[in-house]
């Protein structure tokens, strides 16, 4: 009899893995594929030769990654749906699953120019869900105390879809990333207004200040579509901007990182990469941005793999579901 005990604790072990699956991956997993489509763009625009075979093995292990751990968290809704507004409860947690399916549109953007019927299918798959993942976000927000505040992971869910035009642009979805476009600098205009009065009046616990980092994102994004467009003004108008942005960010390199490594640090990741890209779009039009594009490539080439390893790694002990208050299924 006593053999038989420690049975029904294997058995378990497994399903409870599975049905506490973080979205705090998500972070992570966009940092991975924004490495590895700043090293496409380099291939394409920077000073001297780059191979291409580089770019394509970071990305290729980047889809490989992104659809274990899409279907691990699949996995888990599939046993309680409701889990995911449990998810949501926090501020990272929202940012997390928002996360989600921004990570799908960089497997789209990823996949764009090697299979468009695949990229498309990832595309309109993730357009719905981060509709709805957006709506999910708002009621919680109206519903919890002080959860009007905005943050910057406020970005992710109300801004997040210009992500999508990254596939839209390259699919020939022009409509769709021009609305886009116009409707997330609309929004993210606001953000950054509240954003900027809230920080002059309080300041950011230590746990969240890594997810400033994510201001980043939106102007650099912003010059990166305007880019693909053909917007020669807008693309300079915001990469000016987001190396003004990346300038504060980086003076306040210790703030950020005042409380030490976490999951967090995934905030980190895209931000960097999506200003190379920008910066790399933008040497079409000037060419010594190219050489400035290479500071934030090189940092995101030491950054990522280190916080993606520890993530995966947390992840695979337990430690990441417990360290960020991941719900259960």
């Amino acid at each position: 009899m006593s053999s038989q005990a420690p049975e029904p604790k294997q058995a378990d072990a497994p399903l409870e893995f599975w049905r506490r699956t973080p979205p705090a991956l998500f972070p992570s997993m966009m940092g991975l594929f924004g490495l590895g489509l700043a090293w496409r763009a380099a291939s394409e625009y920077a000073p001297f030769a780059l191979t291409p075979w580089f770019s394509d093995i970071i990305l290729g292990i980047a889809c490989i990654l992104e659809l274990f751990v899409v279907s691990s968290y699949l996995s888990k809704t599939s046993y309680r749906p409701a889990v995911v507004l449990n998810d949501m409860a926090t501020v990272p947690g929202r940012a997390g699953v928002s996360a989600l399916s921004l990570s799908v549109f960089l497997f789209a953007a990823t996949l764009a120019p090697i299979s468009p019927t695949i990229a498309s299918t990832a595309l309109f798959l993730a357009l719905p869900i981060h509709c709805i993942t957006t709506l999910f976000a708002l009621i919680i927000m109206l519903r919890t105390p002080d959860g009007l505040i905005v943050s910057p992971a406020w970005h992710l869910s109300f801004v997040g879809f210009i992500v999508a035009c990254l596939a839209a642009v390259p699919l020939g979805y022009i409509g769709l990333a021009r609305t886009i476009l116009l409707l997330t600098i609309l929004s993210s205009v606001v953000i950054y207004a509240v954003s900027l009065l809230q920080m002059s009046k309080s300041d950011t616990p230590l746990p969240l200040r890594p997810m400033l980092a994510i201001h980043l994102a939106p102007v650099s994004l912003f010059a990166i579509v305007c880019s693909l467009l053909g917007y020669s003004f807008l693309t300079l108008l915001f990469a000016t901007l987001s190396i003004g942005v990346a300038g504060l960010l980086l003076s306040s390199v210790r703030y950020l990182t005042g409380a030490g490594f976490s999951p967090l640090w995934g905030a980190f990741t895209f931000p960097i990469a999506a200003l190379s890209v920008a910066l790399f779009a933008l040497s079409a039009q000037v060419a010594a941005f190219a050489w400035l594009a290479l500071l934030p490539l090189l940092l995101i080439s030491c950054l990522t793999p280190f916080v993606v390893i520890r993530v995966l790694v947390m992840w695979a002990t337990g430690a990441l579901a417990a360290k960020t208050g991941a719900a259960t299924a």
